[in-house]
């Protein structure tokens, strides 16, 4: 009798083979007396050595099995642990002051690290901690001397099934023999998801109730699209993933046709498909995958891993590095979406019962000039060098719209003045709080775009935290409630002649794109991984046809009958 268990798939495809169980051992600093603390501060520099040895050792290898972009994870790494303000000095202070062990700093500096990316309110910075949690293992493993279990070599086709896999343990990996990664921890935005989409391995996450069930060795199958592993699979299931496997295969090879097509219906009508970025490299990338623009460009990538703030020629860099990237199509930049619940070293924000409604994104920035002006300037310099667009971040009223653009004309005024070439750049907000949704008839009078952000405006519209557990399957963009919130923000941006469109995860949602599309929306902004699978998609429906999946999808009482209605409409 075969055994199912449920995750999240996070790289799509089939994989057959054997499990292979890879036992973690989370390190932990020994409690233990501190000897001398410059003995303590050799070892610990001594280990670095060791450590960032390794790291340029993974660069190497990742640039071999991956190519150098997925390879610039490692080098990320190694900038980490070479920024002293965040790394060594710390370190070596809690070493000398509060006489620590160099395990017992090394952990403490790392598990503070790991908290403050933890805090932040999006998917692909809180990602950061699993980086922060990888190099206090690698460390911890330097200095108390220790082994890492090997699964460099490989004589059959295994599915490596753990609680968490760290970067590190997915370039090591035998790629040859490695045919499916399914762990109990991790997000679809982590590192190993994303080494794993680019290798082409189904991966799974969420994966739960198998830790005393499975057996080294058992023979599974394991279901990247659905998030299913089947231990023990009976014939049939076999031969069904053989079958899937080969049809997979078939498509994967029609898609390659779609990347560097134009976004059009079957009759003829054009839809953006854009692609979200947290740095200036990936938008090479996702120009290369067939990306027509950049929906949302997360500036917050420049204020982390540090303890001072960017300076002006340090984000203008920046942006001017992604237009270019770009060749002329749009950027969209968001505005700095930090707050409360955002903490990072170089801001000192006070605490907040509630931080989710509290001094987030736009509301910080008004209230901190000495951040917003700087960032607004070097936007504003970048634009000679691109298409660019403004975005700001969670506006609930036409106050705060009007003052931060207010802010922005006074900058463009004084560079003009100054006569630093500019080019033209267009406005818009993000709807993510309902409030947005509601008046956004007055706010589309005012912006020349909206954006869509259903990240937030899920948590937002049904009260349930994106990162509560607890609540986890309330948070849906299933619901009647925020699907006719998007409806209606595209109804007011399409009546007064301004673009909609969206960046939050369910633009991404194959199930979901032509009934968006259906409702008004222009553009869609996600991983640029799924352009070619959507571009084929929207091939092969009229606009009619959308307008009629979203009539009938907006129509439904409840979550369940929406599930019900895209799992029988296909």
């Amino acid at each position: 009798m075969s055994m199912v268990f449920q995750g999240r798939g996070v790289s799509e495809g089939m994989a057959m083979g054997a499990v292979f169980l890879l036992a973690q051992q989370t390190l932990k600093a020994p409690d233990t007396p501190a000897r001398d603390p410059e003995t303590e501060v050799e070892q610990f520099e001594a280990a670095m050595a060791r450590t960032q040895a390794r790291l340029q050792d993974l660069y190497d290898q990742a640039c071999r099995k991956l190519g150098k972009k997925e390879a610039e994870i490692f080098d990320a790494h190694l900038t980490f642990l070479q920024d002293e303000y965040s790394v060594s000095m710390p370190i070596e202070e809690l070493i000398r002051a509060d006489k620590l062990t160099a395990a017992q700093a090394v952990q403490r500096q790392f598990d503070a690290l790991a908290d403050m990316f933890r805090a932040l309110d999006d998917e692909l910075m809180s990602e950061r901690a699993a980086d922060a949690e990888d190099l206090k293992q690698q460390l911890l493993r330097a200095i108390l001397g220790l082994p890492e279990q090997d699964v460099t070599r490989l004589d059959q086709d295994v599915i490596l099934l753990a609680d968490e896999l760290m970067p590190s343990d997915t370039v090591r990996m035998d790629v040859s023999h490695v045919v499916g990664l399914a762990t109990r921890l991790g997000g679809v935005t982590a590192h190993t998801a994303v080494i794993a989409r680019t290798l082409g391995i189904p991966a799974v996450v969420g994966l739960t109730g198998w830790e005393a069930q499975v057996e080294n060795g058992a023979q599974a199958i394991l279901d990247g699209t659905t998030g299913r592993l089947i231990v023990a699979p009976s014939r049939e299931e076999q031969e069904a993933c053989a079958a899937a496997r080969a049809e997979a295969e078939r498509q994967t090879q029609e898609l390659a046709a779609f990347r560097n097509r134009p976004t059009v219906t079957s009759d003829g009508v054009h839809v953006g498909l854009f692609a979200n970025i947290g740095s200036p490299e990936e938008a090479g990338t996702s120009a290369a995958l067939g990306a027509e623009g950049v929906g949302l460009f997360r500036s917050e990538f420049l204020f982390m891993d540090r303890e001072d703030l960017p300076t002006e020629e340090e984000q203008f860099c920046a942006y001017r590095k992604a237009l270019e990237a770009m060749g002329g199509k749009p950027v969209v930049v968001r505005t700095l979406d930090v707050g409360g619940d955002k903490k990072l070293p170089a801001l000192p924000l006070p605490r907040e019962d509630n931080p989710f409604l509290g001094c987030r994104a736009i509301r910080m920035t008004l209230k901190r000039p000495d951040l917003f002006r700087p960032q607004l300037r070097a936007l504003l310099r970048a634009s000679a060098y691109g298409t660019l667009h403004i975005m700001f971040p969670m506006i609930s009223g036409l106050g705060e719209l009007r003052a931060a653009k207010a802010m922005l004309e006074q900058e463009r005024r004084q560079l003009q003045g100054d006569g630093v070439p500019m080019g033209p750049v267009k406005v818009g907000i993000m709807v993510e709080i309902p409030a947005a949704a509601v008046m956004a008839d007055q706010f589309a009078k005012e912006v020349d775009f909206f954006s869509i952000g259903t990240n937030d405006l899920i948590q937002y519209t049904l009260a349930a935290e994106r990162g509560n557990e607890h609540v986890a399957d309330l948070y849906t963009a299933y619901h009647p409630a925020v699907l006719r919130l998007i409806a209606a923000t595209a109804k007011a941006a399409r009546d007064n002649g301004i673009l909609c469109g969206m960046c939050g995860e369910a633009a991404g949602d194959a199930r979901l794109t032509a009934a968006l599309v259906g409702m008004g929306l222009g553009e869609l902004s996600m991983s640029p991984r799924l352009i070619p699978k959507l571009r084929k998609l929207l091939s092969e429906w009229t606009m009619d046809q959308c307008r009629q999946r979203a009539e009938e999808l907006l129509s439904l009482p409840d979550e369940a009958a929406v599930k019900r209605y895209l799992e029988q409409a296909g």
